[in-house]
């Protein structure tokens, strides 16, 4: 028996939570790290947050931590009469905004459960408005929407979506599909391929190998 499977045994008989019928470990640090780089009106990335993430942190959350970059293939450029970037995003100008409305909303809750609710709430219908959207799930969450538009509509707002860009342009491998997904700061297809077939089977495969546990998820 080697040093890690001892230690996981050690973890596993110390202290024990149930979920679903597992028994996992209690740990004091989340072991994977998922960032989302997704698109406010993009179908695919409304899917693998409604359909993929609420599912997989619903039973996993002890676990995992999701980073979310709302940005996708937009493109930008400064604008030096106006001093701020001007942004031109695939899914057009409400894309655009509402890629900032999020933004803001994740820089003022910085906590993925403050901000998460009211971002999946704003991409359950792409066949509304974003600003009917966004103002029924401000309500429903208790969010002060007039807030987020006044961020939005700023340099704050500006900023914040640049650097959403920065972060998504600077990626390895560059990004080419919405969403994109790393799992601890690494993308592979295989990752990308099975969080978006079934994140919460993919999750639970890894606990298995880390904790030797049955996966019931497929």
């Amino acid at each position: 028996m080697n040093i890690l499977t001892r230690l996981v045994l050690f973890l596993i008989a110390l202290n024990q939570i149930q979920i679903n019928g597992l028994r996992l470990p209690a740990l004091s640090k989340k072991i994977f790290k998922f960032e989302v780089f997704y698109e406010t009106r993009c179908p695919d990335s409304q899917r693998f947050l409604l359909n993929q993430i609420i599912d997989a942190n619903e039973k996993f959350s002890s676990f995992i931590d999701f980073v979310l970059v709302p940005f996708g293939k937009a493109n930008y450029t400064w604008d030096e009469d106006n001093k701020k970037w001007n942004f031109h995003c695939q899914h057009g100008a409400q894309e655009c905004y509402g890629n900032t409305i999020h933004n803001c909303l994740i820089s003022q809750k910085p906590k993925f459960e403050d901000h998460f609710p009211f971002l999946a709430c704003t991409m359950e219908n792409l066949m509304l408005s974003f600003e009917n959207a966004a103002n029924a799930c401000a309500k429903k969450y208790l969010i002060n929407y007039e807030e987020l538009k006044s961020c939005a509509n700023s340099n704050k707002g500006n900023q914040l979506l640049y650097q959403a860009g920065e972060i998504t342009n600077n990626l390895v491998p560059k990004l080419n599909y919405v969403p994109w997904i790393n799992l601890n700061g690494i993308h592979t297809s295989e990752v990308q391929q099975l969080a978006e077939a079934n994140l919460t089977y993919l999750i639970c495969s890894k606990l298995k190998v880390l904790f030797n546990i049955e996966c019931n998820w497929n």
